[in-house]
């Protein structure tokens, strides 16, 4: 507001020193001297409004300093009207002006008050000085009154909604960040990875789980390409193979593999492009929990509709035992009959153990001592006549911190599994059960047999629930055993062993003397 006064007000004052602008503007010579005055005077108020205002912020944004700006304005206005001829003169133009500014100073009720204040005076100038002095009608200075106060309403209005647009924009625009902020947050929190890709394949902005999945955890806010981040999803890329989720194996800066699941998004109406970064062990993890949670509606509904009219076979069997002792063929049915009946009510304690297993209740093992009772024990199972099982011949070993129970069933779950997939015509399998201490506070233990080993079409889908390659088995023993370790702070992993027949690698934690390492 400050500068377009200055600028007008030297630009008078130019007009007013220049012969030919006199000339043009028509003045009464005998009021120039006063008219030079005046516009030196709108000079000088104009540089201390822009002093105030460079200056004196505080001041410059209180009421007081707005009333002054205006007061001086309307003054300066009155006495250019007054020495240049009145609004018949070339100045009149100068109170529409003065209505915009007031306006846009006071607002509301302050700036009406000056309107009716400068129509007051200007009737006053016009009756006191009289119609030659004004040099106009009184049609036409009512007619030029009435026109003022249309500009100061809508000046006033045009304001108002100036302010109302200004504010909503401010508004919006502390919305928009903080959706931005939100947005920012949300990206660095999600699980999945995102990069996000220039024309140059070079990564220009990432979340943490990203630069984790993408195993370059150096990454800054600096675009760096891509090959240098992955050269694996690299390489993908450049082949055309991420537009749909493809698994890719990607190595981390600690060598370690990770299996990835990746998806390219082209931005629209944009030079970037999105990949989307999903562990694909995590995805199959979480698909097999949502299996458990099925498996566990499923083992309600068998506990009930099975369980009971399977006890009565069982019952009915019992009562028919009495009259088949004599009868060879009949007895075979009869064995038949009771074997298929145990082997269900095994499926369904196998569902509901799966299903809804016992909370781990840990305590420490010594594996040198409790291993061999726990053999001991399983030598009275037919099912493990076939196996020779091999200990390490030591006194002394790592204790572990599991439950017993859970540790019991993992163990005959797995010699089981061999027994069962050691062949028909395996009359002696070996077991090698060996362990040791790896230092970072976990006890790993590894049970290989020398049977035929695992399929290699098999290996990924060995610990599924229902997966198995075997007529005679439920799928339930090998995901059981992983649930139970899982319960424990445990792991397991499957592979075949270089000379043949398959490895299973147990991780448990170590015992410390009263905690989990």
């Amino acid at each position: 507001m400050a500068t377009y006064r200055l600028l007008i007000a030297a630009a008078l004052l130019l007009l007013l020193k220049l012969p030919l602008g006199r000339s043009d503007l028509v003045l009464p010579p005998q009021n120039l001297p006063h008219l030079l005055d005046v516009a030196w005077a709108a000079v000088g108020l104009s540089l201390l409004y822009l002093g105030i205002l460079r200056f004196s912020t505080d001041f410059a944004d209180r009421p007081l300093f707005h009333w002054l700006q205006v007061s001086g304005d309307g003054l300066i206005v009155l006495l250019l009207l007054h020495y240049g001829g009145g609004l018949a003169g070339p100045f009149a133009i100068l109170p529409l002006l003065l209505m915009i500014s007031t306006a846009k100073l006071l607002r509301g009720r302050g700036a009406f008050l000056f309107v009716w204040l400068l129509l007051i005076l200007l009737l006053l100038e016009f009756f006191l000085l009289g119609p030659e002095h004004t040099r106009l009608p009184l049609g036409q200075l009512l007619v030029y009154l009435l026109a003022l106060v249309a500009v100061a309403f809508l000046a006033d209005s045009l304001v108002v909604s100036l302010e109302r647009s200004n504010r909503l924009t401010r508004e919006r625009d502390v919305e928009l960040g903080n959706l931005n902020l939100l947005n920012q947050e949300i990206i660095q929190q999600v699980d999945s990875g995102l990069l996000v890709l220039d024309r140059q394949n070079r990564v220009v902005l990432s979340n943490p789980a990203g630069r984790r999945l993408a195993g370059y955890e150096r990454w800054q806010d600096v675009p760096v390409a891509l090959d240098v981040v992955q050269p694996s999803l690299a390489a993908a890329l450049r082949q055309g193979e991420l537009h749909e989720n493809r698994e890719v194996s990607v190595a981390s800066e600690g060598g370690e593999r990770l299996s990835l699941l990746i998806r390219l998004i082209a931005l629209p109406q944009g030079p970037y492009r999105l990949l989307i970064l999903r562990d694909a062990t995590e995805l199959r993890e979480r698909e097999r929990e949502a299996q458990m949670a099925a498996l566990g509606r499923l083992a309600a509904n068998i506990a009930h509709e099975i369980r009971n009219p399977l006890s009565s076979v069982r019952h009915a069997t019992d009562l028919l035992r009495e009259y088949v002792q004599d009868e060879p063929g009949s007895l075979h049915l009869f064995r038949i009959l009771e074997r298929e009946t145990l082997r269900i009510d095994r499926i369904i304690d196998s569902v509901l153990e799966m299903a809804r297993p016992r909370p781990a209740h840990p305590e420490p093992i010594v594996l040198h001592s409790w291993l061999p009772v726990l053999l001991d024990q399983l030598a009275a199972d037919p099912g493990l006549a076939t196996l020779r099982i091999q200990l390490p011949k030591t006194n002394d070993g790592p204790v572990v911190f599991a439950d017993p129970a859970h540790l019991r069933q993992v163990f005959a779950n797995l010699l089981q599994n061999a027994a069962q997939h050691a062949g028909a015509d395996a009359a002696e399998i070996l077991v090698e059960i060996t362990w040791h201490a790896t230092g970072d506070g976990t006890v790993e233990i590894r049970l290989r047999d020398h049977g035929p080993g695992i399929p290699e079409e098999s290996m990924e889908r060995i610990f599924e629930p229902f997966f198995t390659s075997d007529a005679r088995g439920t799928g339930l023993g090998l995901s059981m055993v992983r649930e139970l370790l899982r319960l424990n702070h445990g792991t397991i992993a499957a592979r075949n062993h270089r000379e043949g027949g398959a490895e299973f690698v147990l991780e448990l934690p170590a015992w410390d003397g009263g905690k989990i390492q």
